[in-house]
Order: C-alpha cells, then sequence, then structure tokens
C-alpha cells in the first residue's frame, strides 16, 4: 500500500516550484501577516487614545464646571435673590380688562391676587417669591429656561423697580404664562 502524497503545490516534492521560491512565497505571507497585525495595533491604539482624550476633556469640563457652582455657592446669596424685583400680582390691568392668570412653574399652583411675585430681569419669567427664591438660594439659574440669573442683573432689576415703585405700587405682569 502507497501513501498517498500531499496535494499542497507548497508542500510537494514534485512541485514545478523550487524550495527557494516556496520559502520566499511562504515567508511574504507571514510578512503581511504580521504587517496587518500591526496596522490593526496602530488603529486601535489611535482610537482608543483619541476616546481616552475625549473624556478626559468632558471630565475636565464637569469638573470646572462644578467648581464653578461651588465657588458661587451652587446658588445666589440672600442679597441678590433680595434685590430682584418683586410686585404684587394683579389679576386685571387698571382697566378692568383681564391681564391673564399667572402659573408659577416651580410649584405648578396658581399666583393668587394681592400674592408677591418675583420676576426675573434676564427672561422675564414670573414666579411666587417664596418659590423661586427657594430656588434660587440652590441654583443660580431660571428654573423655566436656565438663563443665568447674577448679581449684576439683579442690580439692574433694583434700579428699575424702584423706578417702578415711583410709579404705581401695583405691577401687572407684562405677559402672562398659560395654563397648563
Amino acid at each position: 500500500m502507497s501513501m498517498s502524497s500531499p496535494s499542497s503545490w507548497l508542500l510537494s516534492d514534485n512541485s514545478r516550484y523550487s524550495t527557494r521560491a516556496r520559502l520566499l512565497f511562504m515567508g511574504l505571507s507571514f510578512a503581511i501577516g504580521i504587517l496587518t497585525f500591526l496596522l490593526y495595533l496602530a488603529l486601535w491604539y489611535l482610537c482608543s487614545s483619541r476616546r481616552r482624550r475625549r473624556q478626559q476633556q468632558r471630565r475636565l469640563a464637569a469638573m470646572s464646571a462644578a467648581a464653578a457652582d461651588d465657588a458661587n455657592g451652587g446658588g445666589m446669596s440672600a442679597d441678590a435673590i433680595a434685590a430682584l424685583p418683586t410686585f404684587a400680582f394683579a389679576p386685571s390691568n387698571g382697566d378692568g380688562e383681564p391681564a391673564g392668570l399667572l402659573d408659577c412653574p416651580v410649584c405648578l399652583g396658581q399666583v393668587e391676587a394681592g400674592e408677591k411675585a418675583r420676576r426675573l430681569p434676564k427672561c422675564g419669567h414670573s414666579f411666587h417669591a417664596e418659590c423661586v427664591d427657594a430656588w434660587l438660594r440652590a441654583h443660580s439659574t431660571c428654573p423655566m429656561c436656565r438663563a443665568a440669573v447674577g448679581q449684576a442683573a439683579a442690580t439692574t432689576a433694583t434700579k428699575q423697580q424702584q423706578a417702578a415703585a415711583a410709579d404705581s405700587t401695583v405691577v401687572t405682569p407684562a405677559e402672562a404664562l398659560p395654563p397648563v
């Protein structure tokens, strides 16, 4: 019984290719495989280092935002909050026509006639004074639109409020929020 000879041209002795050509082909195939693997490793390293850099930038941005909030205590001082304009809510303007209802987005309640309300100077949103004061002690932004409510805005609003108080004692909201 005779053994069957290998069918591969690379391994058989009776191939028309020389041993030297077969070795060269095997070496070239091995080198291409190694280069492909090295290229894969280089691409993986570039992608992972880019991802790590983006994550580090996000962490740094979050830390700097947290540091800014910590520097401000997260919210506004009592003096800055007191400097914001307040008014006694009147559901009708002076002509007897209804000016609209005012809903407080913080407590989700309606502002009743004569209740003390506060309007934020930058965005113009109005709230119950107690509700927005509690919010502003913890945050320095509007609860509705997240506009910054800063010390400069509060000082400007105080001057405007004093001028308005000289003109009239009851201020109606310029724009009442529709019921939700």
